[in-house]
């Protein structure tokens, strides 16, 4: 889309190349993706960050490529960073297990949603998983599953920006960004992850947090594929509602599910409770 968003009568104005310009209350937005043909004022800007709005900045196509995000106002941020930078070894890989194992009762969930096979061998292989998950149990799964879900012929490919690859990392990208939004709410460090750790990776925590969204993403987007082929495009507002719906069995959004768990995470590290229960997604969870 052309056009210009900006600021109005606490809401924001976008108005596309031609067209009436229309007002959305900022209440009623979560992530706002501005494409490189969209002149965004200041004022909109202010307004989207002063309201928690996660703004990304997309690519030619779309795909989200950075962001902006407001500065965390929580009263125990710094106790919570140094917590966090203090984290013991046992406490960090036990969380690391916490999240893969619930991540693979996800990812049976998903193959049970699609009707495929595979979802009690997961939920098997969910009990190998140890503290730190040594045995790399992630990624035997995710083997398994990837081919149960996509079919023999199918691989995962992150970055390939076409087909089912594409369409799964534009609504992974969305859901980063609620995550990197939630992860600064709560007062942590971003870069600081339990098990992710790359260099030039500013956001490892939030990678870490967002493995257990990936399966309501994954069931939800092979859903819309039916038995037909999808071009991208067609379906991009369909990956904006995945990556922004109901996930809980209460009517949570991800991005309030999100929230919660970062907040949990914080109590965590300061040990404030005593075992890391990240949410689980379910087909009777987000339909």
């Amino acid at each position: 889309m052309c056009g210009q968003i900006s600021s109005a009568r606490g809401a924001i104005s976008i108005e596309p190349d031609g067209k009436e310009p229309v007002l959305v209350p900022i209440s009623d937005v979560a992530v706002l993706l501005i494409g490189h043909r969209v002149v965004f004022s200041g004022g909109a800007l202010h307004r989207c960050l002063s309201a928690g709005v996660a703004v990304m900045l997309c690519d030619w196509r779309g795909v989200p490529e950075g962001g902006a995000f407001g500065w965390s106002d929580h009263t125990r941020v710094a106790a919570r960073r140094i917590a966090q930078a203090q984290l013991s070894e046992p406490r960090r890989k036990n969380a690391w297990k916490q999240i893969i194992k619930e991540k693979l009762r996800g990812q049976a969930s998903a193959l049970d949603d699609l009707g495929l096979r595979g979802g009690d061998f997961l939920r098997e292989l969910r009990k190998q998983v140890r503290s730190g998950d040594p045995a790399n149990v992630e990624a035997q799964a995710a083997k398994f599953y990837w081919k149960a879900l996509g079919g023999e012929g199918f691989n995962r490919v992150p970055g390939a920006r076409f087909g089912v690859n594409g369409m799964l990392d534009y609504a992974y990208a969305i859901v980063r960004g609620h995550g990197i939004r939630a992860v600064l709410s709560a007062g942590l460090e971003p870069s600081l992850g339990v098990f992710h750790h790359g260099r030039s990776n500013a956001f490892c925590l939030v990678d870490d947090l967002l493995e257990v969204f990936r399966p309501a993403v994954d069931a939800q987007v092979f859903g819309l594929l039916g038995d037909g082929e999808v071009e991208f495009d067609e379906v991009k507002h369909d990956l904006v509602d995945i990556a922004c719906g109901k996930f809980s069995v209460d009517g949570l959004t991800i991005p309030a599910v999100f929230e919660d768990f970062a907040q949990q995470f914080g109590l965590y590290i300061e040990d404030d409770v005593e075992k890391l229960v990240p949410p689980v997604w379910s087909f009777r969870n987000g339909r």
